[in-house]
């Protein structure tokens, strides 16, 4: 999906800062980004998908060699938890 950034002038729902940059992609739906905080409205759906490790396989093996234990920070012992990271384009 590509998008086209432009600045709008909407203001940031963390900081208030204008110097926002709204992305509207072809698809219909539009994001907002903040440079002055970090700000961003796709946030909570890029967290869901950086939880967990992509190749379940290799975590149900680590599991099986008692690699990976399971507990509060990882209920689901064939999903290893991964912490978020930043993407890079």
């Amino acid at each position: 999906m590509d998008a086209e950034g432009c600045h709008e002038g909407v203001p940031c729902p963390r900081c208030g800062s204008v110097r926002t940059i709204t992305y509207h992609y072809v698809e219909g739906f539009a994001e907002l980004e903040c440079p002055e905080c970090g700000y961003r409205s796709d946030a909570d759906e890029l967290d869901a998908l950086t939880r967990f490790e992509s190749d379940l396989a290799e975590g149900r093996a680590l599991l099986e060699r008692g690699a990976l234990g399971f507990g509060a920070d990882n209920p689901e012992p064939d999903l290893p938890s991964i912490p978020r990271r930043g993407l890079k384009a």
